[in-house]
C-alpha cells in the first residue's frame, strides 16, 4: 500500500509536465499552423481546429484581450471539453501502461484536472468574472503569459501551466508596448 502511494506521488508531477508538453505541442502545431500535407488540408476537423483558434479566437482577442462574460454554451471556442479530453488521453494512457499501470490510470485524471484548471483560468482571462483566484500572484503571472501569446502568437503556447514554454524555449519577452498595454489589465496590478 505504501508503495502505491509513493507511485502516485512520484508519477503526478511527471504527468503534469507531460500534459504541459502535450498542450504546448497541440497548441503550436495544430492550432497555429496550417496543415503541410495535402490530405490533412482536406480534413474538415483539422481545418476547423486551425480556423477556430488561429483565426476566430486570435481575431477576437488580439486587440481586446477580454470582453463581457458570455452565457454558458456560447463560450465553446474558449473552453476545453472534458469528455473529448478523456477520449484523447486514452492513447497516451496506453503508452504509459507499458511503464506503469499507476501512470496509465492517473493520466486521464491529470487531463481532467488540467482541463478544469485551464477552463477556469482561460475564462477569467477572456471573460472576467472576478473568480476567487483572480487576485492571486500565480494567476496574474499566467494571465500576463497568455496576454503575450495574443500579442506574439508564435510564443507562450501554454495557458494554465507554462512548463512546456520554458522547456521548449518559447517564452515571449514583453516589449515596452506590451508592458504599456498590460497596465490597463486588472491582473497587472
Amino acid at each position: 500500500m505504501l508503495w502505491q502511494v509513493w507511485q502516485v506521488l512520484l508519477w503526478f508531477p511527471v504527468l503534469v509536465v507531460l500534459m504541459s508538453l502535450i498542450e504546448h505541442q497541440v497548441h503550436q502545431r495544430l492550432m497555429h499552423k496550417k496543415p503541410r500535407f495535402l490530405f490533412l488540408r482536406r480534413l474538415a476537423v483539422r481545418n476547423k481546429i486551425f480556423m477556430s483558434h488561429a483565426v476566430d479566437h486570435h481575431g477576437q482577442y488580439r486587440k481586446v484581450f477580454h470582453d463581457e462574460p458570455l452565457p454558458h454554451g456560447e463560450d465553446r471556442g474558449i473552453r476545453l471539453n472534458l469528455r473529448e479530453g478523456l477520449i484523447e488521453s486514452l492513447p497516451v494512457s496506453l503508452l504509459l501502461y507499458c511503464f506503469s499501470t499507476t501512470a496509465a490510470l492517473m493520466f486521464p485524471i491529470v487531463v481532467c484536472l488540467h482541463h478544469v484548471l485551464w477552463n477556469q483560468v482561460h475564462m477569467e482571462m477572456h471573460k472576467p468574472e472576478d473568480r476567487f483566484f483572480s487576485s492571486w500572484p500565480l494567476y496574474k503571472f499566467v494571465a500576463r503569459h497568455h496576454f503575450l501569446h495574443h500579442r506574439h502568437p508564435n510564443k507562450n503556447f501554454n495557458v494554465a501551466l507554462p512548463i512546456g514554454d520554458f522547456l521548449y524555449g518559447t517564452i515571449a519577452k514583453p516589449t515596452s508596448a506590451d508592458r504599456e498595454s498590460m497596465k490597463s489589465e486588472s491582473w497587472s496590478r
